[in-house]
């Protein structure tokens, strides 16, 4: 199996959690959903309205994982915003959790359009400007390389983040601090969700012991990555 590696990175990143309201706590990593949006800014993907998630559908039959290349660190800052639409220009301070100097490792198996986000990726090619998880986080991108994926035997350690599943058994180390996050896996057209799912990722980026789990495990040759898929 081909598979795409890149790393993205910037100064912060908020990948909004959808139930917060007044303020916005961000998830470690971005879901799903907000690397499809990432890869179609790359690719020039636009949806018909603000509203509409078809650009998901472009990556229906892709497997995508993500890797924390840094510790997880988190800050909370207050950002003011100025409401200009009723004609009056009145100001609100929203407070934000943001990651602080992400840096993501993304791995997209083939699909449709792979040869094309390859060529983009590797020319530093991006139609629209891509960003981690909102439009004032711009993401700044490392190509890796296309590799193949092999599957691989348990136990193993596993480099990206895990799914969890009713099977899955870990081993966890010393000094690990293990996060378990819940977020949506896909949406309709229409931006509803249809697919939740459940993660575990290490704080500090470093590999989950994993001796039993249900689903393939894949090293990427040539990098010595273990992942598993999101989905």
């Amino acid at each position: 199996m081909r598979v795409l590696a890149f790393d993205v990175f910037g100064r912060y990143a908020l990948f909004r959690r959808s139930y917060t309201t007044t303020s916005s706590t961000s998830y470690p990593f971005p879901p799903r959903t907000a690397i499809c949006g990432l890869l179609g800014a790359i690719l020039g993907i636009q949806n018909d309205t603000t509203s509409s998630s078809k650009h998901l559908r472009v990556f229906d039959d892709a497997h995508i994982a993500v890797r924390a290349m840094r510790p997880i660190k988190k800050i909370n800052l207050g950002v003011n915003y100025v409401e200009t639409k009723s004609g009056r220009h009145s100001r609100t301070q929203i407070l934000l959790e943001l990651v602080k100097d992400p840096m993501y490792r993304i791995y997209i198996s083939d699909f449709e359009r792979f040869d094309q986000l390859k060529y983009h990726l590797e020319n530093k090619i991006s139609i629209f400007t891509p960003y981690l998880g909102q439009a004032q986080f711009i993401v700044d991108w490392r190509y890796i390389g296309c590799f193949e994926a092999l599957s691989i035997g348990l136990p193993a350690e596993l480099h990206s983040v895990m799914p969890i599943t009713d099977s899955t058994k870990i081993q966890p180390q010393q000094g690990q601090i293990l996060i378990r996050e819940q977020m949506v896996l896909n949406m309709d057209d229409e931006r509803r969700p249809t697919r939740i799912a459940s993660y575990w990722i290490e704080k500090n980026a470093k590999p989950i012991k994993v001796l039993e789990y249900p689903k393939p495990l894949f090293k990427v040759d040539g990098l010595g990555d273990n992942i598993c898929w999101m989905d």
